[in-house]
């Protein structure tokens, strides 16, 4: 009995495996590479999704791995695999399961890439195109809001402070953001004493404003070109000062 449950299980693994983790793989590099959901998917769709894309992965891993087959069919007598039976078959052998395995982590690897940047621009286009003939407004780069503002590749100053002006606002420049689907929302600011200083010094105009209505805050964008401005004019003048000492 004892004997029978593990063999299930172990088989539950090699499917899991050959037939799962292909997908996962692909879905795992997407979302790495910045591409989200507006929401996190919940198991369900999770494993929708994984098997959706469990297809093209393990289409392209057998295709490379058939034609290395084809290729060294002289030196040895290793069988095509082309049918989900043989692939269930071959799923008893270990070194198949870690060349299978190999193989697909550079597939799902290679095709996300492909993906997020050439397929996936053009099927947002041909999205937002539907929408605006629809009047309805287009999809925005990101997701989401926090997304959208502090994701990006850039250095922001910002002043965090709460709506109903309770305790002293926070100036810095955002060294860290919180991810897509961490359950809060935090940012890591740095230089805070000399970006204060310099907000309070300079009238730098502010970009954007994000409100929070749930935890009733407030984050102001101020202007990168202003902040830099307002550098270089105090460098400027500390080292004015510096020359007629």
């Amino acid at each position: 009995m004892v004997f029978k449950e593990r063999k299930v299980l172990m088989e539950n693994f090699i499917g899991s495996i050959v037939f799962i983790l292909p997908g996962f793989l692909m879905y795992f590099w997407i979302q790495s590479f910045g591409v989200n959901p507006v929401v996190k998917h919940t198991p369900g769709e999770f494993t929708a999704v994984a098997a959706l894309l469990w297809l093209p992965t393990s289409f392209v891993t057998l295709l490379i791995y058939n034609g290395a087959i084809f290729a060294s069919r002289f030196i040895g007598k290793t069988e095509i695999v082309w049918s989900l039976d043989a692939l269930k078959s071959k799923s008893n052998d270990i070194f198949f399961l870690v060349v299978f395995l190999l193989l697909s982590v550079i597939v799902s690897f290679f095709m996300s890439l492909i993906w997020v940047r050439w397929i996936y621009p053009v099927q947002m286009k041909l999205i937002n195109k539907v929408r605006n003939k629809r009047g309805v407004a287009s999809f925005s780069k990101n997701p989401s809001v926090w997304d959208e503002i502090f994701t990006n590749n850039d250095s922001q100053v910002v002043e965090i402070g709460k709506i109903n002006k309770e305790g002293e606002p926070v100036i810095g420049c955002i060294n860290k953001a919180s991810r897509t689907f961490e359950p809060e929302r935090y940012l890591n600011l740095d230089d805070i004493k000399f970006f204060t200083d310099l907000v309070s010094k300079h009238e730098i105009p502010v970009s954007q404003i994000l409100y929070d209505t749930k935890a009733g805050t407030y984050i102001k964008i101020f202007d990168p070109e202003g902040i830099r401005d307002a550098q270089i004019e105090d460098m400027k003048s500390t080292s004015s000062s510096v020359q007629q000492e």
